[in-house]
């Protein structure tokens, strides 16, 4: 009786419809704090919703179960996820994501299993159902398959989406339509966007500015997931920021002079505008095809949802109306698919830095790792299991934006997928650090400030931030606040601090004022510093604030920018690309760089700053960083691990965390593989081996033992020494 209920309840449901586009279909992350719209049985168990640090799920226990409803269009794949964390598993027991279409028959989505069950981690389950031409229903089932009181389940996120089949998208963008003379029909496949293999050359450049006078609506907004209910506060959260990029020709290359997000004033969004193609593919009367890759970062944050532009141009400097898909994300809170034709103008004309700008370009790409896909890895590396690298099983594919293994000076990469097919300029998508940046920009950071200024790691955060009072800060180091152990902290339990309101409310604030004066009053004083690990983004700010002051104190400077002084230089070494010239900062005179997130970077950048730190942060045999600092933070002194980081097998140290792997990979002793870590579901990391295995997702997935397996099989590194 219940299935019927179910079934009969789909006329409830609604979602946004643009013909093409993935629609979200059905959803619930329960944190209204209750379950409604979902039935039943309790079994032996019980079945509630639980909070845990703000954040609602759904608790199974034993062998409860239960199902919902979700109506589905006709001639769509449907995709089905899940977030699981469980306790207490044993044997065969499992948390299992099931389907049915008539209530009786169930396809198994995912289940975690015994090992997947430490009652803290986040597991995603998803997979694809193919279309169906006569459902229009289907049950989604939550199930704890235990025999005990104690096998316990925790679901949250359930998604079902729909989307267009990549054989059914829009094969072409016509000129007819780019010259607003045909309807938008997208989505439109990746492959539009780019340069055909034989495309003739374009018989001019196009060099000049490309504007969008005012802000524009899309034509086609589908929200896709919305845990922080953005749509219904945000105030243009479909309309896309005016903007005026200047754009330089250097062949069949088209290169943004303005690289990294635009700040502006729209209230949601910033551009990203990198480098793309022009080709003489305009469909005759003169006209030529632009493509750019674009993105849209969230304003004051780090999230970035990835597009594709194109527009025709005539040597006589005419442009026609441009075409913009935002079809992949990097945000695990927000995400959308959007299509907009919009009403740009050209002004024509070769900016001033035209060559320094096609020089610079040139430069950037000779710079990057040689570049392979990863099917190259095995014609090289026979004993590798490619499927293990990005593999299914750490990392949702629908989750990934790119990932890929740096081993022996080459880039062996994964494609770049997004819903409608692989990005093509894959190499060049700018990608989010989030807490990436604690390590790259504290850690680094304090690095170079050490080799700089022997002794600034000892440093005390009170002497040279004087909104945090001596009482809280008065003892605790630079060093200290970088390992995240200043003993100041509301709760030891693991990210009930960082999850806390007064976070949320930190991390929202403008002005560096606001920030500083929330951060040093944020937490009591509840351990000796250097004694117990509690993770803060605070700490980090505040240890950035801490380093300005620092260097403009040792060096005279009276307005120097640590970011700009300390960091930019290396980057500029290591030739590495225009992101990483620069970083989010407070929007206010102070202009203070966010030491904890906010950097945007490419896949290359994250495997050549790692490459660096690996070689022992010397280029070219000039040594950038202090080695005693950098050899602490790569696991390289034995009797300096860190602290404890939620478990044993976890430490944090110099703002790089690290994991015990030597029983994984079957070592006799420790093997302590270091990596960097961003929010979402990013990392870095340092093998032993001198190989650097990185994706970018947006899942909260962090796992890539797999990938360190399979570079293990490559080049052992059990007895990898310093």
């Amino acid at each position: 009786m219940m299935m019927r209920t179910a079934i009969v309840a789909l006329g409830l449901l609604a979602g946004f419809n643009a013909p093409g586009m993935a629609q979200p279909l059905f959803s619930d992350d329960f944190q209204d704090g209750d379950a409604e719209g979902w039935r039943g049985d309790a079994g032996r168990g019980d079945v509630r919703v639980t909070e845990y640090a703000g954040n609602f799920s759904l608790r199974l226990r034993r062998n409860a179960w239960v199902a919902a409803a979700a109506r589905i269009p006709a001639g769509q794949e449907i995709r089905v996820s899940a977030d699981f964390a469980a306790e207490g598993l044993e044997g065969e027991d499992s948390c299992r994501l099931e389907t049915s279409f008539d209530g009786q028959g169930w396809i198994e989505i995912g289940r975690i299993a015994d090992g997947q069950d430490d009652a803290v981690t986040l597991t995603s389950v998803a997979s694809n159902l193919p279309a169906s031409e006569t459902a229009r229903a289907m049950l989604v089932r939550l199930r704890a398959a235990g025999n005990a009181a104690n096998d316990t389940c925790w679901v949250d996120n359930i998604r079902v989406t729909g989307q267009t089949p990549l054989a059914a998208l829009t094969p072409a963008l016509s000129a007819q339509t780019l010259l607003a003379a045909a309807p938008l029909q997208g989505p439109y496949a990746t492959t539009v966007f780019a340069a055909p293999d034989a495309a003739p050359a374009p018989v001019v450049g196009l060099n000049g500015r490309l504007v969008l006078a005012a802000p524009h609506r899309a034509d086609h907004f589908a929200l896709l997931l919305d845990e922080f209910d953005a749509a219904s506060g945000a105030d243009g959260l479909d309309e896309l920021p005016a903007f005026a990029i200047d754009l330089v020709s250097d062949g069949g290359d088209l290169v943004p002079v303005q690289r990294g997000p635009q700040r502006g004033v729209h209230p949601e969004w910033e551009w990203i505008f990198q480098p793309g193609r022009i080709w003489d593919g305009g469909d005759g009367e003169g006209w030529m095809r632009a493509a750019l890759p674009v993105a849209l970062q969230e304003r004051n944050a780090n999230c970035v949802q990835n597009g594709l532009m194109s527009f025709l141009y005539r040597d006589t400097g005419e442009v026609s109306q441009a075409v913009v898909q935002i079809g992949a994300q990097t945000c695990a809170y927000l995400q959308f698919d959007l299509l907009a034709r919009l009403p740009v103008s050209f002004e024509a004309g070769e900016t001033d830095m035209a060559d320094t700008v096609r020089q610079a370009w040139r430069d950037e790409q000779a710079a990057r790792l040689p570049r392979a896909p990863l099917a190259d890895l095995a014609l090289v590396y026979p004993q590798v299991d490619l499927a293990e690298i990005g593999s299914a099983l750490e990392v949702t594919p629908e989750n990934m934006t790119a990932f890929g293994l740096a081993a022996n000076g080459r880039l062996y990469a994964g494609d770049c997928p997004t819903q409608y097919g692989p990005d093509p300029y894959c190499d060049v998508t700018p990608l989010p650090s989030y807490s990436v940046a604690k390590s790259v920009v504290g850690g680094i950071g304090l690095m170079r400030l050490e080799q700089l200024y022997p002794g600034a790691r000892q440093a005390l955060i009170a002497d040279y931030v004087p909104q945090c009072t001596a009482e809280r800060w008065g003892d605790v180091t630079f060093e200290q606040a970088l390992d995240m152990a200043t003993g100041n902290y509301t709760s030891d339990v693991y990210d009930l601090d960082e999850a806390s309101a007064p976070t949320w409310d930190f991390l929202t604030v403008e002005t560096h004022a606001e920030k500083v004066e929330r951060a040093c009053a944020m937490h009591p004083r509840q351990a000796e510093p250097g004694t117990t690990w509690v993770y803060h983004t605070t700490d980090t700010y505040l240890l950035g604030t801490a380093m300005q002051a620092y260097l403009r104190q040792q060096s005279g400077v009276v307005d120097a920018d640590f970011y700009d002084t300390l960091l930019v230089p290396i980057w500029q070494a290591l030739r590495l690309s225009p992101l990483a010239m620069q970083t989010r900062r407070t929007r206010d005179a102070e202009a203070q760089p966010f030491t904890g997130w906010g950097l945007t970077l490419t896949a290359d950048d994250m495997a050549r700053i790692a490459l660096f730190l690996q070689a022992g942060g010397v280029i070219d045999g000039e040594a950038w960083l202090d080695r005693g600092l950098l050899a602490a933070a790569l696991q390289q002194k034995p009797d300096d691990r860190g602290l404890p980081a939620i478990e044993d097998s976890l430490r944090y140290r110099a703002g790089f965390w690290a994991y015990n792997a030597g029983n994984y990979l079957g070592c006799d002793h420790d093997v302590w593989i270091p990596t960097m870590s961003g929010y979402g579901g990013i990392s870095v990391t340092l093998i032993p081996n001198g190989h650097v295995y990185l994706y970018a997702s947006d899942g909260r997935e962090f796992s890539w033992r797999r990938a360190a397996a399979q570079s293990f099989a490559i080049q052992p590194y059990c007895e990898a020494v310093p």
